[in-house]
Formats: C-alpha cells, structure tokens, sequence
C-alpha cells in the first residue's frame, strides 16, 4: 500500500492432485535494522506479540531508530517460529538448503536478545483433492508497537484485492504522467 510501511505478499497453492496434501509453508527475512546485517545482527531483540502473534523485532542500541518496531507475520496461521538464524539455517547450513525444512524438527519457538537474528514463521497446510489455500505475509515497520499491531490487524481484514487495485492506479497514474511518442 502506498500509504502504509507494510509490504502484503499473497501465495496461492492449489492441489490439482486426486488425493489430499499436507505441506508447511515458511517465511524468512534476516533483519538488518541498522546500517548492514553485520553490523547490527546481534544487537536485534525479536519477540512474539501477545496480542496479534507476530514477530516483533527492534534494535534498541540504533541511536535513531532504536525505538521503533518491524514485524512479520503469516497473516496470523504461524503455528511454529524463530528468531535464530542459525537454527533455521543449520550449522554450515545455506538460504538454498536450511536445516530447518530439511527435518522433521519443528522450529523452536525461540526468540529473544543475543541471537543471530533472523524471523522464520511456519504454517501448516491442509489440501484437500482440488482444493485451494491463500497464505498472506506482511512484512513492515512502524514507529511502536501498537501502530505495528494496528498495521497488522488493520491488513488481516482487508480487501487485498483491493488493495492491490489501489497501488496499480497509484502507479499507472506516476508512470502514465509523461508520455512521449516518436
């Protein structure tokens, strides 16, 4: 949305099989919150909002932006989390091959101070023979943590399909601006 520090990514899955299908679906992001990841990944603490059950993260040692809040969240599915990298990605493990969809261990739940900081969130899906399922991520920020849960709460009930009409007119509208014809 144009208006709003939120990035909505939409992944539709449809099982076109005859029998039924039991898969997870994952979300990563390594936050940064600072002028590189290096430079600030063990200073994020992560934590799960009480209230909306997202990821939380915060880098209270940025002098200018220690106080606000970033979050992701699974449009509210997430059963199983982290905020470990290493755990998600394994010892010696890579973004191509983590550890943590190679098992059968589920996420950990952890998170916390001190931590190579990363949000993973997982949910489960159930398809039945045809069926289909919508998994909606947010990813954003916001200047504290009730305007995140604000943000959160207020993107779960929306229209995304209007949404997403909004920010294609906003940009046919920027891009259409200038034309030139030779």
């Amino acid at each position: 949305p144009p208006d709003d520090p939120i990035k909505i990514s939409r992944l539709t899955i449809r099982n076109t099989s005859g029998r039924p299908r039991r898969l997870s679906v994952t979300s990563y992001v390594e936050w940064v919150l600072g002028p590189s990841r290096s430079a600030s990944a063990l200073s994020i603490v992560t934590e799960i909002d009480p209230e909306t059950g997202a990821m939380l993260a915060r880098n209270p040692w940025n002098t200018t932006f220690g106080s606000r809040v970033a979050f992701a969240d699974l449009g509210g599915r997430q059963t199983a989390w982290t905020g470990d990298r290493r755990e998600f990605l394994g010892r010696n493990g890579t973004l191509d091959n983590p550890a943590a969809l190679a098992g059968e261990a589920p996420l950990s739940q952890r998170v916390g101070a001190g931590l190579d900081s990363c949000g993973a969130l997982q949910t489960p899906v159930e398809l039945k023979p045809g069926g289909t399922v919508e998994i909606v991520f947010f990813l954003g920020e916001a200047a504290a943590v009730a305007d995140a849960q604000s943000l959160i709460t207020r993107y779960r009930a929306a229209d995304l399909d209007e949404c997403l009409r909004e920010v294609v007119g906003y940009w046919d509208n920027v891009l259409g601006t200038v034309q030139v014809k030779t």
